[in-house]
């Protein structure tokens, strides 16, 4: 039996810890749709809706993010991750004082770094989640695009038990009328615009300079240095002390490019701010 008033309860909580957007969709739907072997009742098999979060990045950060302030820009990115996933976790115990079960996923967990050869995997596609919950379409560049924000925009995902009533998918995709601002602006020509994909291994090291690839081939380099003192070098150069920042703060580590979404006109008022 759907539970509409818990629904209505979980959206006004949900925005009073930060969603900027809320939707819900069910977990059988999702199973049937999710183009990765992560779905929903793989990873809970009692879940029966998932409730999808998404809290918008600043645009100040996204428009100094394509010059010299882009460090900054990286450490805004991986706040607005880290505050969406306190909301998730914080919506996660409401439904349970409500008398149902929660399963928070986090935006930030890989768990296949090589499936596929195509890049970092993590336990369910949140962009997919927030299209099928009506919170927006997957763009040409492959991000989420909603009607508010534009890409401008992170996502996380709550499984319960719960059964709530399903949000309707958009009818319309906010990418139709553009002439592609994406694709002019990526740097390294990672987006294809008639397929709505991007070449991930164009993308990646710039998307996450700081990523799990990058700490990867970092460790190889060093490790096949001949000897001690060329290690030593390896080590004071400026590159380490980027990757340490990453450890310790996140920065860099996911959304370290912000061309794309700079360009993005969706969602944007007339001085660029949100609309």
């Amino acid at each position: 039996m759907l539970n509409h008033r818990l629904k209505s309860d979980i959206s006004e909580y949900a925005r009073q810890q930060g969603a900027d957007l809320i939707g819900f969709v069910s977990t059988r739907h999702l199973d049937a749709v999710t183009p990765t072997r992560y779905t929903p009742t793989r990873l809970w098999p009692e879940a029966k809706t998932a409730i999808s979060i998404g809290r918008r990045l600043l645009t100040g950060a996204v428009a100094v993010g394509t010059g010299d302030m882009v460090q900054n820009a990286r450490w805004v990115a991986w706040r607005t991750n880290e505050l969406l996933n306190n909301c998730a976790m914080e919506i996660g115990h409401f439904v349970e004082q409500h008398g149902f079960r929660a399963l928070p996923l986090s935006n930030g967990t890989m768990v296949d770094p090589k499936w596929n050869n195509m890049g970092l995997y993590g336990e369910l596609s949140h962009r997919h989640v927030a299209a099928e919950a009506g919170l927006g379409t997957i763009g040409v560049a492959t991000y989420i695009v909603t009607p508010q924000f534009g890409p401008r925009v992170f996502f996380n995902t709550i499984l319960t038990d719960a059964e709530l009533e399903p949000d309707s998918k958009l009818d319309f995709s906010p990418c139709d009328q553009c002439p592609g601002e994406c694709v002019k602006a990526c740097p390294t020509g990672a987006i294809i615009r008639g397929r709505r994909t991007i070449k991930k291994r164009l993308c990646i090291p710039r998307a996450n300079p700081q990523g799990f690839m990058v700490l990867q081939d970092y460790i190889n380099s060093l490790m096949a240095l001949p000897d001690l003192e060329s290690r030593r070098q390896r080590i004071e150069d400026f590159d380490f002390a980027r990757l340490h920042q990453s450890l310790v703060q996140g920065v860099g580590t996911i959304a370290g490019c912000f061309d794309c979404l700079a360009a993005c006109p969706v969602g944007l008022g007339p001085k660029g701010q949100t609309a």
